[in-house]
C-alpha cells in the first residue's frame, strides 16, 4: 500500500456488543491507514467501547450535519459505516459528495427477527438495499451472510467481499477442572437459546450428572425472568446460576469447562470464537455462520431442537476424566488458531481498502 489512507468509522453506538468489539480489536491491528471513528451515541450508561479507541481520534454527536463537516473537513478517502443506521446515513451524505468511497460492514442478517418493527424491514429491503448496491464495497462477515446479500437483498455479488470476524490468539495452559461446569454468555434474548440450554440441563439431571450451569448476559429485555421461571418449573434451579454482563469475558471461561451455545441465529457469534480461542470446548447450534468456524470432529455441531441428545451428548464429554473434553478444545483451538486471528482480520480489511481505492 503506498498512499496511506484517510478512513473514517461510523457508528450508531459505541455500545459493547458483537460488532462494535471486533471493530475495536480490529483498529488496534491496523498499520498502513490512518483511522477515525465517528459514533452518535457514545454510550456512558453502561458497557461501552471507548476505552478502546485510545490510539483513534473520537467524534461524537447525534447529528448528520456534524458528521458531513467531519467528512468534508478530513477529506476521508474511505468512510467505513457499520448497521443500518450508519449505513443509511452515510449513504444519503454521499448522494451530495462522491468524493469519498463508501464502504458497508454487514454484520447480520437485518429485518429478519420478528420482533423488529415493520418500518424497519421496510427500511432493510428498499432504502437499506439501494445504499449497498451505491456503495464502493460491502463486507460480509461470514458466506452465510454473503449468500443472503445476494440471494435475497440482491445485492451486486462483485461488490461483496467475506471478511470473517477475528480473536487475538494467545498460548494458554489447558486447564479442565473436572467440575462439569457448563456456560452461556450471550445477551439475553429469546433467540439466543438460553432456553434451549436451560433444557438440556434438564435432561443432564435426568441423567443424574453433577453439573454447574452458569449463564451470563445482559437483560436488555427483560427475558431474564422468564429464563428465570423456566428453571424452576424444570427444577433445576439449584443447578444455574445467573450472572450480569461479564464486561472481561475472559474472566467468564476461567470459571467453565464447557461452553454451550444454542442460538437460533447469529450475525457471526463472536462469543464462541472467544470461548475456544481461551482453551474451551464449545458444543453450540449447527447453524451458519458457526458451522463455518466450529470443527465437527467431535459431533460439536448440534439440532438445538434435541436437548436430549445434545445432554447425551454432553455426558460423553465428561465421561473418562474428560479425555473428549480435552481433544475438542485442542481440535478446535488449532482450526481458529489457523484461520481466525484479529491479524489475519486487519490484514484483509486494510488489502481491501487499497483494492478499493486503486492503491
Amino acid at each position: 500500500m503506498n498512499k496511506k489512507l484517510k478512513v473514517l468509522h461510523v457508528l450508531p453506538t459505541l455500545k459493547k456488543d458483537g460488532a462494535e468489539v471486533q471493530l475495536a480489536n480490529v483498529l488496534q491491528e491496523i498499520k498502513n491507514t490512518d483511522v477515525d471513528v465517528f459514533t452518535f451515541d457514545i454510550y456512558e450508561n453502561g458497557d461501552s467501547i471507548e476505552s478502546m479507541l485510545k490510539n483513534n481520534n473520537l467524534y461524537f454527536k447525534n447529528s448528520i450535519f456534524y458528521l458531513k463537516n467531519i467528512i468534508d473537513k478530513n477529506k476521508y478517502d474511505i468512510v467505513h459505516s457499520h448497521l443500518p443506521k450508519a449505513d443509511l446515513t452515510v449513504g444519503l451524505l454521499r448522494l451530495f459528495n462522491e468524493k469519498f468511497k463508501h464502504i458497508v460492514s454487514v454484520h447480520a442478517k437485518y429485518g429478519t427477527r420478528k420482533s423488529e418493527s415493520k418500518l424497519k424491514y421496510v427500511f432493510s429491503n428498499f432504502f437499506w438495499k439501494k445504499t449497498l448496491n451505491r456503495s464502493s464495497g460491502v463486507i460480509s462477515i461470514s458466506e452465510s451472510i454473503k449468500d443472503w446479500l445476494v440471494e435475497e437483498k440482491d445485492i451486486d455479488n462483485d461488490l461483496i467481499k467475506t471478511i470473517y470476524y477475528g480473536v487475538k490468539i494467545k498460548e494458554r495452559e489447558q486447564k479442565v477442572k473436572n467440575k462439569n461446569i457448563i456456560g452461556m454468555a450471550a445477551r439475553i434474548l429469546p433467540w439466543k437459546g438460553f432456553d434451549k440450554v436451560l433444557e438440556t440441563a434438564h435432561y443432564l439431571k435426568n441423567e443424574n450428572i453433577n453439573f454447574t450451569l452458569k449463564l451470563a448476559g445482559s437483560d436488555d429485555i427483560g427475558y431474564l425472568n422468564n429464563l428465570k421461571k423456566i428453571s424452576k418449573e424444570l427444577n433445576i434451579d439449584d443447578n444455574v446460576e445467573f450472572f450480569d454482563h461479564f464486561s472481561e469475558i475472559d474472566k467468564f471461561f476461567e470459571q467453565i469447562d464447557l461452553f454451550l451455545f444454542l442460538s437460533e441465529s447469529e450475525g457471526f457469534g463472536l462469543v464462541v470464537l472467544e470461548a475456544i480461542e481461551n482453551n474451551v470446548a464449545v458444543i453450540c447450534s449447527n447453524i451458519s455462520p458457526l458451522n463455518e468456524f466450529v470443527s465437527n470432529k467431535f459431533n460439536s455441531l448440534v439440532n438445538r431442537e434435541n436437548p436430549e441428545q445434545i445432554a447425551i451428548l454432553i455426558k460423553s464429554y465428561f465421561d473418562n476424566n474428560c479425555e473428549i473434553l480435552k481433544k475438542a478444545q485442542n481440535i478446535q483451538k488449532e482450526y481458529i488458531s489457523k484461520n481466525f486471528s484479529i491479524e489475519n482480520s486487519a490484514y484483509r480489511l486494510e488489502n481491501f481498502y487499497s483494492n478499493t481505492f486503486n492503491v
